[in-house]
């Protein structure tokens, strides 16, 4: 039977785990970010820049939304990239 020390061991390693994933998320969005806004062109341009925002917000919402179901965030996702191409041709 596991003492009380193995249980704060184990406490303290699921929380450190738990940390460091949530800090690999807010690291990959951030550069998901920077990614999609580089492929857009919006640095210099406010309104593109401002639709861009609005694409990411989608996309997150869209990915929590549909992550179990497969084809509905397949669908999502195409009309999303759809929407980025339209906003990278009006250049």
């Amino acid at each position: 039977m596991p003492d009380f020390t193995d249980k704060m061991r184990l406490k303290e390693m699921a929380e450190e785990d738990i940390y460091f994933a949530r800090r690999d998320r807010e690291l990959i969005q951030a550069m998901h970010q920077r990614k999609l806004a580089q492929h857009l062109g919006v640095d210099s341009k406010k309104k593109k820049k401002k639709k861009a925002e609005a694409l990411e917000d989608r996309y997150a919402v869209a990915t929590v939304e549909h992550w179990h179901q497969l084809k509905k965030l397949a669908k999502c996702y195409r009309s999303l990239i759809e929407k980025a191409s339209r906003l990278v041709k009006r250049k």
